[in-house]
């Protein structure tokens, strides 16, 4: 047998079920394997583990180890999937702000090992630009969470010396928050509803100005000075120049 293909047959049997004619010791590895893994995924996930108890989070970890693959050495790197995993399964109807709580979770973990964002020092320049000549955004590195659940009040009621309990929580408010690291520390900060939509729409957008446009058709009384305002007060907003030659939708 070739060394690859004892290779992909070494991996197979450390991540498929039990065969009859495998050794006792790939099956040992294969159970090592798993307890990493769920170590992991339960260390990225307190709160979510939290919410749902042991026994059904370890069968969301079940599936999350189905979907995805191990791809990096770095075992941080590993479990992005599991929120979509919930919002696939029956527990999303049970616990419908399970899977966004999981979003922003994995922020928050993604975070911890990020640099420090900066602030661009272009930012004042390009502020006084026209609208369709600049993009607007997030800084590097900073990930950042919208649901129509109170995602970000459920996190901070699992936090040390957490100020709000669960049954304090209003289940009908939207949150939205922006994940940063600030002084080797990540924080979570408040966005307001109105600044959400705003990002959802320079994302999606070639301009400032198209993102506007988008943002006023859904809310007639944004005010966007008040937006890129709080978000350069707050060290995350991002301005680049537009590169005119290229297609509308790409990104410069």
């Amino acid at each position: 047998m070739r060394l690859p293909d004892w290779e992909a047959h070494l991996i197979g049997a450390l991540t498929h079920p039990v065969s009859d004619d495998e050794t006792r010791g790939i099956a040992i590895y294969r159970n090592a394997r798993l307890a990493i893994l769920r170590n992991t995924l339960a260390g990225a996930y307190p709160v979510c583990r939290a919410l749902v108890g042991n026994d059904c989070f370890d069968a969301l970890v079940r599936d999350t180890l189905a979907a995805q693959a191990s791809t990096s050495p770095n075992l941080h790197r590993y479990g992005n999937a599991l929120p979509d995993v919930i919002a696939q399964c029956p527990l999303a109807h049970s616990v419908p702000y399970l899977a966004d709580v999981a979003r922003l979770e994995w922020c928050v973990h993604w975070a911890h090992y990020a640099p420090d964002a900066h602030v661009e020092a272009a930012n004042a320049t390009l502020l006084a630009q026209p609208a369709d000549t600049v993009r607007a955004g997030l800084i590097e590195g900073v990930q950042w969470v919208a649901s129509p659940w109170p995602v970000v009040s459920i996190w901070r009621a699992h936090q040390p010396g957490a100020t709000i309990a669960l049954n304090e929580i209003d289940l009908d408010a939207a949150e939205a928050a922006a994940i940063a690291v600030r002084g080797h520390r990540v924080a979570v900060l408040d966005l307001d509803a109105a600044t959400a939509m705003f990002l959802a729409a320079c994302e999606a957008t070639p301009s400032l100005q198209t993102a506007l446009e988008t943002t006023l058709a859904e809310l007639p009384a944004f005010d966007l000075t008040a937006s890129l305002s709080g978000l350069y007060r707050s060290g995350l907003l991002a301005l680049s120049a537009c590169h005119t030659t290229m297609p509308t939708g790409d990104t410069p």
